[in-house]
């Protein structure tokens, strides 16, 4: 074999070394077969005549991908524990930075307490002392030493209260760091729980609360040879309330003990640490803190009562520092926090310091943040804005892409600032899940230049292929109709697995106009392969935007990406992701589509406004319904000049219109809206006609809602009279009216009645519409709402639990749905007797509620009415 490769490469080299052949077959077997691209002798690539020849099974004019080509690439987006039955993905693994990027210098400035002793238990085999013991004596007996161990154990101490979610990560790289370095006999790992009442509770392991409760005084050994370093950002209550302060007194009086704050010094004057520098010096190796001698480092005669303990950030110098002091005694200047000889802290701060104090209004709340926090934390949370939702690990994988490293203060700044919350409803295994409070994010978005937001995703993207392959795992969820995981609702993309994911989706401002040649037709997508006309013609959503996609690669190349017939298949397959239960993507896609073809052809273009109608339907849907009044109150000034009030166009536009506006919040103007549309309608299709019962439904609805319960009553049995004579049988309005003549039944005094009558429709109502559409929960919450008014408050709050449970896997935050469940959620609270718990719930949705929907929402209204009749706090009680 190596002669025959001899004699081929001989006319290519007059000598080869073994070497040389070595490194030959190791290159050979990495080279692409079809060579390196642009190197001389590489084959050409296809010809444009080849690409388009049409094969066996494509459409006329499109071409099937060839199998040679690499697959779709797809977004990569959060993985969370919630997941609407929207775009399919499936988990995948993406690299993930270190949250302890300082750990190999910290494992450095722990050497000084790398140091043996002799031990008490274990003994060593001498073997000279042996051997000259046989030779002197002749007795066969054997000489042992003590044998040598590591001199100190070490127990790090995780505080698992709610702030100190951020902190997991960092605190599973310390312990890495403890147990790697090899300098400690052992390392255990403990959880303290500060955020009961009592003294905090100390558990076998952190972060989980069934862990066994640890006894303090078994985390100093009796020989002294320990240390405990309590890691915490000292921000929880039991911080401020003084209740650690004794437990950290405790160990300080047995072995040498620290704090290991994650903030950066800067940020600490936010805990509840009362810190300063001190000068301190031991009197022997391994003393314990009270042992110490605490001065001031300018005047060092002068000595600072209490015990001290140190406190260290998560840099080198300050590990380096306190191990001197530990191993030596050596006298060294180190933040410290004076414990007074009852335990306590020094100059605690009263109860409540460090609540979140930032203004409840929403700009305000802004400028607050923008404020205290440094200008990176104020730039990485505009960027974090253009993600949803949001995860631990994909923060630090934003702010490594904007910042170029993982600094911890700007994210907890973040974090800790009041912009974020963890979203409602979240529950079962899986990492914690953010978003931005209701409106923060709008904001936030026009704090970064737009050019530098759509780079978010190829930031993040060039920091994952630029990651070393010995670097940590994060999970993660790509894109993808055949995977069996959801995306959660309102998701958008952190970074894309290859190319940008469907590039002829995104909107480029500086593509050039259609030249001469490009087709006039804005024909469906479905017109251009028999297999996809089917699947759109049965229903299957997934399935035809699967194949849709394929089809549309086709047309790109074949046409160019702003052919008309391309940026008509764009605005069907948007369409089509909609329906296949994906509304937010659906509205990302067609906004984009929107502006691009306002620029191409004009505003007032019947295609452009069409696809403003699509955009607008999808946004209403996915959950921002002043968008949706916005576009079609545009789309309608160009449609009724032009077209006329009773077109076909106008009509349905005007109806959308109506619907938005009273789930914007405006039942009176949503009234006036149906009363014009139902004129227009029976004048055009007749009194029987779907579409005109369905304006009636609507009008009695909103008289309803706008607190007319008697005539939404009357209204209602008279058209559940009509629906029941001329709606197909299987038309959903047949069940809508039903569950709306029930709801109305109950406003007007009969809740037993109502409750039992919508637990009957509901089966119906779902099966009609789909489990992911808004109104069945709709329904779940007046089944509620009826079975409290029954009588029966306990078992409301307990529908209500499930039902928010349930909600929060479809519906986004900000949803009109998922707020009024919440409203409901807190007034079964209240009824139920629990005055503290419906005073905190409805103290953060109140300003949520009348952000999202407007202070004149029905909701709004109650929400605040609710706050407004609790009954004041009980002298003493806790806030």
């Amino acid at each position: 074999m190596i002669d025959r490769l001899r004699t081929v490469l001989q006319p290519a080299a007059t000598h080869l070394t073994p070497t040389e052949l070595a490194e030959i077959l190791w290159l050979a077997r990495r080279i692409p077969p079809g060579g390196l691209a642009g190197a001389p002798g590489a084959p050409a690539a296809a010809r444009p005549a080849d690409q388009g020849r049409e094969r066996p099974g494509g459409a006329a004019g499109a071409t099937l991908p060839d199998a040679t080509e690499p697959p779709t690439p797809a977004g990569l987006y959060a993985h969370t524990r919630a997941a609407s039955p929207g775009t399919a993905a499936r988990p995948v693994l993406v690299p993930a930075g270190r949250a302890l990027p300082g750990s190999l210098p910290i494992s450095r400035a722990l050497r000084p307490l790398r140091r043996t002793t002799a031990s008490a238990h274990r003994q060593r085999l001498d073997e000279a002392a042996t051997a000259e013991l046989i030779a002197e004596t002749g007795v066969l007996d054997v000489v042992l030493r003590p044998g040598r161990e590591r001199w100190l154990s070490a127990a790090l101490v995780v505080d698992d209260g709610l702030s100190m979610e951020l902190w997991q990560e960092t605190a599973a790289g310390v312990r890495e760091v403890m147990e790697h370095v090899g300098h400690f006999r052992t390392v255990r790992c403990y959880g303290l729980d500060s955020r009961t009442d009592g003294p905090p509770v100390l558990r076998a392991r952190p972060f989980t609360r069934s862990a066994p409760v640890v006894a303090p005084a078994s985390l100093c050994p009796a020989d002294g040879r320990g240390t405990v370093l309590v890691l915490s950002d000292a921000i929880g209550a039991g911080w401020h309330r003084g209740r650690v302060a004794p437990l950290l007194a405790y160990w300080a009086r047995r072995c040498p003990t620290a704090v290991v704050q994650p903030l950066p010094q800067r940020l600490w004057s936010g805990s509840a640490l009362t810190v300063e520098r001190l000068l301190l010096r031991g009197n022997r190796p391994g003393a314990a803190n009270v042992e110490l001698t605490a001065t001031d480092p300018v005047l060092p005669e002068l000595p600072v009562p209490g015990t001290p303990v140190p406190v260290l950030d998560l840099q080198p110098g300050a590990f380096a520092g306190w191990a001197a002091l530990v191993a030596a005694g050596r006298p060294t200047i180190l933040p410290a926090l004076a414990l007074a000889p009852h335990g306590a802290a020094d100059d605690l701060p009263p109860d409540g310091h460090g609540r979140d104090d930032a203004p409840a209004h929403l700009t305000g709340r802004l400028a607050h943040f923008r404020r205290a926090a440094s200008p990176e934390a104020y730039r990485l949370a505009g960027h974090l804005a253009a993600v949803r939702p949001l995860t631990l690990a994909l923060m630090r994988l934003v702010q490594r892409a904007v910042h170029g490293r993982v600094d911890p203060a700007p994210l907890a700044e973040v974090l800790l600032g009041g912009l974020l919350r963890r979203q409602p409803g979240q529950g079962g295994p899986g990492p914690a899940v953010y978003d931005f409070r209701p409106g923060l994010r709008d904001l936030l978005l026009e704090t970064v230049p737009v050019g530098d937001l759509l780079a978010t995703t190829d930031l993040v993207g060039a920091v994952l292929r630029s990651s070393a392959p010995g670097s940590g795992r994060a999970p993660a969820l790509q894109a993808d109709l055949a995977g069996r995981s959801a995306l959660a609702p309102g998701a958008s993309a952190f970074a894309l697995s290859a190319e940008p994911l469907l590039r002829h989706f995104t909107a480029q401002a500086d593509r050039p106009s259609p030249g001469p040649g490009t087709p006039d037709g804005f024909d469906p997508l479905s017109g251009q392969d028999r297999r996809l006309a089917a699947l759109v013609a049965a229903g299957r959503w997934r399935a035809a935007v699967e194949r849709g996609e394929e089809v549309l690669d086709q047309l790109v190349r074949h046409h160019g990406p702003d052919s008309l017939r391309v940026l008509a298949g764009r605005r069907d397959l948007a369409e089509w992701i909609g329906r296949a239960g994906a509304p937010q993507t659906a509205h990302r896609l067609a906004r984009e589509l929107h502006l691009e073809l306002a620029r191409l052809l004009g505003p007032g273009d019947d295609r452009t406004l069409a696809t403003a109608a699509t955009a607008a339907e999808w946004a209403g849907r996915s959950g921002h319904p002043a968008e949706a009044v916005d576009r079609y109150r545009s789309v309608l000034d160009h449609q009724e000049p032009r077209l006329g009030p009773d077109h076909a166009d106008t009509v349905a536009s005007y109806g959308r219109f109506a619907y938005w506006t009273g789930e914007l919040g405006d039942p009176e103007r949503a009234v006036r809206c149906y009363d014009e549309l139902l004129a227009r309608q029976r004048r055009l299709l007749g009194e029987e006609h779907v579409a005109v019962l369905n304006t009636r439904a609507n009008i009695g609805s909103w008289h309803g809602q706008a607190g007319r319960t008697g005539l939404a009553l009357e209204l209602s049995e008279e058209l559940l009279r009509d629906v029941r004579r001329h709606a197909p049988e299987d038309h959903p309005l047949r069940p809508i009216t039903e569950a709306e003549h029930a709801h109305w039944k109950g406003a007007a005094g009969a809740p037993a009645e109502a409750a039992a009558t919508l637990r009957l429709v509901l089966p119906r109502v779902t099966v009609a519409l789909g489990p992911a559409h808004s109104y069945p929960f709709a329904v779940r919450s007046r089944i509620a709402r009826w079975t409290g008014a029954a009588g029966h408050p306990e078992q409301a709050l307990e529908l209500m639990r499930s039902l928010l449970t349930d909600v929060s896997s479809v519906l986004i935050p900000e949803h009109a749905i998922f707020l009024t469940c919440r409203v409901e959620y807190a007034h079964w609270t209240l009824a139920t007797g629990d005055v503290e718990q419906a005073r905190a719930l409805l103290t953060e949705l109140a300003p949520e509620v009348e952000t999202v929907l407007g202070p004149g929402h029905p909701e709004a209204v109650r929400a605040r009415e609710l706050l407004a009749g609790l009954p004041g706090p009980e002298v003493g009680s806790e806030r």
